[in-house]
């Protein structure tokens, strides 16, 4: 009798410390994935159209454009995680090397994301950034370390940033 009380015991201690009680097959399910729930991710249009998303990587080279209208702008896009379609985006980039700044703040009402509901990803492409400011008309652009500094929000208080040093390049640029 005391070898079965003490079984039971043992039994009874082994389930109240699992995480999840068994089910009725005696197999305990899994751990919820602890992956991030919302999340924002820097990056570029890329894509035959350039309206798909890319990933922008730490030291890039990421081209001055000036769309024949004079002022350089630079591409950019945003990806989101679980923000829904709609966010307010902002933007920040800073020369690394004369700590110049400009700030191109989230709008009044929250943008329109473009989003794959399978996999649960709203991307904002393209996102279009005037630099004027960010250097000097005689300064070299070229090789330029910028850092650009994303920060999306919902009306939902879902908030993420994301941060990358790249180069700028004016190779494009007309001489």
């Amino acid at each position: 009798m005391q070898r079965i009380s003490v079984l039971l015991l043992a039994v009874m201690l082994g389930a109240c410390s699992a995480g999840h009680p068994p089910d009725a097959a005696g197999d305990t399910p899994p751990e919820p994935d602890a992956g991030p729930t919302t999340s924002v991710e820097l990056g570029v249009p890329g894509g035959p159209d350039g309206l798909d998303f890319a990933p922008l990587d730490a030291d890039a080279e990421l081209d001055l454009h000036t769309f024949g209208q004079g002022g350089t702008h630079v591409l950019l896009g945003v990806r989101t995680l679980g923000f829904g379609i709609r966010a307010y985006v902002g933007f920040t980039l800073t020369d690394d090397t004369g700590g110049h700044e400009i700030d191109a703040p989230p709008p009044v009402r929250p943008q329109l994301f473009a989003c794959d509901d399978a996999k649960n990803v709203c991307d904002l492409v393209p996102v279009t950034i005037m630099t004027g400011g960010l250097f000097g008309p005689d300064e070299t652009r070229s090789g330029l370390p910028v850092t650009i500094h994303v920060t999306a929000y919902t009306d939902a208080g879902d908030s993420g940033e994301d941060e990358r040093e790249v180069l700028v390049s004016a190779a494009g640029l007309a001489q």
